[in-house]
């Protein structure tokens, strides 16, 4: 009796030990933006995953894991930046995002993204990886991403700000209404910035009118910073 109760309490512990590994790698739902020089390659919400990529540059055209936990991270296995841009790649509207070049570098345990729907970028510029509008500190494979979290890739020289546009759901036709351009890292608003047809104040700051249609799909641009999200908003 007592030897059966173990035996049970034991399998009860493996199934949950097994969920519980389960639950580390399971997939992650993120929003991906892929920002080229002259347009958005991708932008919507892709479920990502732990796992493997394959380098198809440099010398090492092997299989590597990308998974936090192999690749100098902190933390159990999870889904990664690099894995969520694969993920995006694969999506339904992720056509423009091939082809991927990856390389691996042993020395950083890290994939190098060398170029996103045949652009490589040359110079000075590269693909910088942000979370949640800060700038990564770690490779695309070192971080864990969150449900929900901002993933942004975009060609950069590693000075360039990205622009970050916020408006509202939905507005009158033929009222105005106000729109806030801010540089995403600092928050702070940007002014000369394009959007809908307007010019942003020095608070960033930009007053529409929208007179037809059912919705309209804003972009803020400024040269010399990388392209805004996008947003929606719904015409009544």
């Amino acid at each position: 009796m007592i030897k059966s109760s173990l035996l049970r309490v034991l399998a009860l512990a493996a199934v949950f030990v097994m969920a519980l590994s389960a639950s580390a790698v399971a997939a992650t739902k993120v929003n991906v933006r892929v920002e080229g020089t002259a347009a958005t390659l991708f932008e919507g919400d892709v479920s990502a995953s732990a796992g493997k990529l394959t380098s198809n540059k440099g010398e090492d055209r092997s299989s590597h894991l990308c998974n936090v936990a192999a690749n100098g991270g902190s933390g159990p296995a999870a889904a990664t930046p690099t894995r969520a841009l694969q993920a995006a790649s694969e999506n339904a509207l992720g056509d423009r995002l091939a082809p991927l070049s990856f390389e691996w570098y042993a020395s950083f345990t890290d994939f190098l993204v060398g170029s996103v729907g045949g652009e490589a970028p040359s110079g000075d510029n590269y693909w910088e990886l942000s979370i949640n509008w800060k700038v990564a500190e770690l490779g695309g494979c070192g971080i864990a991403l969150k449900k929900g979290d901002q993933v942004l890739w975009a060609v950069s020289d590693g000075a360039t700000p990205a622009l970050r546009l916020s408006a509202p759901a939905a507005v009158l036709k033929g009222r105005a209404f106000n729109v806030l351009v801010t540089d995403g890292a600092s928050g702070k608003g940007v002014a000369g910035a394009s959007v809908g047809g307007a010019k942003t104040d020095a608070g960033g700051k930009a007053k529409l009118t929208l007179k037809s249609g059912s919705k309209r799909v804003l972009r803020a641009t400024k040269s010399g910073a990388t392209r805004s999200n996008s947003q929606t908003v719904a015409l009544r």
